[in-house]
């Protein structure tokens, strides 16, 4: 059990370090090629394509992992086969919905909704993604649930290059065919263009579009690669051993369609922050700049001439914040993640079985393993905010300008967005899905509050969006440790285990400024990043060890794969 927690753990992070290298090798590129009003189609298209994803996809590897774990806990090996022929053919069919009602309401969601007409075509480009990706996920659930992570591992690296390669190739091919049909004359997408600036507007939502496309490719090359593995190697589990009766398909699918809606609606619910800032931000930007013209003229004179007028800086705000704010916050937790992942389908397992002390353990090390991981990250981004995105932006300095306070204020919230997705994992893997559901409604309902007071004030406009955030994640978290602790009745000791690696991570992030304020100006842009952020880093490993959340003395005196065994104390 130790071993198969240290491999599966490895491998998805090797996987993971790998799909977010090729992560930010697509996303940052692409908003440089993009800009704010770009990233503000590509970010509605995602509005639309998040809740339908929630209530059809995002719940199926969480309960395919629980359902296969439950029965090889149990030595119903055969039981567990029935369960991924079934679930492929139930979630096949939600995942045709799903495809079928995001076609549906592409035209009126642009429209009316989203008040951007021209992103419906990214809208109609994603759509096939979902049914694709309901499929995937079954696959993905099925080999996890057998602690088998390689084969979610390679799909998700070759769903992450197909990605990066499509959508970069895909975008940039669409402007220069555009710019080309301008510069000779000719109908941009059947328009006239009168001038560059009004070329590029009749672009930019096609290449959005083009950008949105791999997705949906990306989404049939990781299939394609399970799908494979499927046919190479039959079987992983020995269907003859064990207990060899099965269930009847009928209650096998209502079993997963009972497990399902809980977590599908914890999903929308969790989600839902982004649908209220698409709804939210544009239009209480507009509310700002009508109430006080002056002071946007003031602070954003450039960004606005360069935009053609005021009347599209709301847009360029919410572009701006969702390209290069949000698309930074949310690069953390794919790591942090990993090891939650990891250790599911064992804490399935020992919650199933009523092992209350290996079920203990196993909540413990990933609680750990996210506060050590996850603080520094977060702090160490806010921190270093302005540095990270003119390095990585350096194409985008209007992007930056408007991006860089949200971002300091969204990694400061990054420790309770650590907190609420770690409980809300395990809450989803022990079969209480409706907490979720209780803790996150609350949060999104003080999320759309202060939104609409905070961005409507013209000195706070888009910073309103990252402060509500952070307040909502805070309240999730809280809420999150009471019902953690009342509904497993085990005391995990959180607040004590925040503390050492919290309190490294601030004197990290303050090393870092330090350091940056020495060198910032005397040494070119690569060393005055990473040299800060090494600082930093050294001096927090350093307190880890101080504080004994890194045992030097073990890590020194085993060998070999010991070391990291050690070092995550299982």
């Amino acid at each position: 059990m130790k071993n198969t927690y240290v491999k599966n753990t490895i491998i998805l992070f090797v996987s993971m370090v790998i799909s977010k290298i090729v992560g930010a090798v697509f996303k940052i590129p692409l908003t440089n090629i993009l800009g704010g009003i770009g990233m503000g189609y590509y970010s509605t298209a995602y509005s639309l394509y998040t809740p339908v994803f929630a209530m059809t996809a995002a719940a199926v590897p969480t309960v395919i992992i629980k359902a296969v774990a439950d029965n090889i806990a149990l030595r119903r090996f055969a039981n567990a086969q029935k369960v991924l022929r079934t679930a492929v053919v139930i979630f096949g069919a939600t995942g045709l919905i799903g495809t079928a009602a995001i076609l549906a309401l592409a035209r009126p969601f642009s429209d009316t909704v989203a008040q951007s007409p021209q992103s419906v075509w990214g809208i109609i480009a994603i759509a096939p993604s979902v049914f694709l990706c309901c499929i995937s996920s079954v696959y993905k659930g099925y080999y996890e649930g057998c602690c088998n992570m390689m084969p979610s591992a390679v799909s998700q690296v070759a769903e992450s290059v197909c990605r990066a390669v499509t959508g970069l190739s895909v975008s940039h091919l669409i402007i220069e065919y555009g710019m080309k049909c301008y510069a000779g004359g000719e109908r941009v997408f059947g328009v006239i263009a009168e001038s560059e600036s009004e070329a590029v507007d009749i672009i930019m939502p096609y290449a959005a579009a083009g950008a949105v496309l791999a997705v949906t490719v990306s989404e049939l090359c990781a299939l394609v690669c399970l799908l494979v593995r499927k046919k190479v190697c039959k079987r992983i589990i020995d269907t003859s051993a064990g207990d060899t009766s099965t269930d009847r398909v009928a209650v096998i699918a209502k079993r997963l369609i009972k497990s399902c809606i809980p977590v599908s609606a914890a999903a929308i619910v969790v989600n839902l922050s982004s649908f209220i800032d698409l709804i939210t931000i544009p239009r209480c930007l507009n509310f700002a700049l009508s109430s006080d013209p002056g002071y946007f003229t003031a602070c954003f004179s450039d960004i606005i001439k360069a935009q053609g007028g005021a009347v599209r800086l709301a847009n360029f705000m919410y572009g701006s914040y969702t390209g290069l704010s949000w698309t930074m916050f949310m690069l953390i937790p794919s790591f942090t993640a990993m090891f939650g992942r990891s250790a599911l389908p064992q804490i399935a397992g020992a919650w199933t079985l009523g092992n209350r002390k290996e079920f203990e353990r196993k909540v413990t090390v990933v609680l750990r393993s996210n506060f050590v991981i996850g603080f520094p990250l977060y702090l160490g981004l806010s921190a270093m905010s302005r540095q990270i995105l003119e390095f990585l932006f350096s194409g985008r300095q209007q992007e930056v300008t408007v991006s860089v306070t949200s971002l300091f204020i969204l990694g400061l919230g990054g420790v309770f967005l650590t907190l609420s997705s770690t409980f809300i994992s395990i809450f989803q893997v022990i079969g209480r899905s409706d907490l979720p559901v209780k803790l996150m409604l609350p949060g999104c309902a003080v999320k759309l509050i202060f939104n609409v007071f905070t961005i409507s004030v013209p000195a706070i406009n888009i910073n309103g969006a990252a402060v509500s955030t952070v307040i909502m994640y805070a309240a999730v978290a809280l809420g999150g440790y009471f019902a953690l602790e009342n509904v497993t009745g085990i005391d995990f000791h959180i607040i004590r285990r925040m503390a050492a690696p919290l309190s490294a991570g601030i004197v990290c992030a303050v090393v870092s400024r330090i350091v940056y304020g020495f060198v910032g100006e005397s040494v070119n842009a690569v060393t005055a990043l990473f040299l800060p952020i090494a600082s930093g880093g050294a001096v927090y490993i350093i307190l880890l060890i101080i504080f004994n959340e890194i045992n030097l003395k073990s890590l020194l005196n085993r060998q070999k794969r010991k070391k990291f065994r050690n070092y995550l104390d299982i």
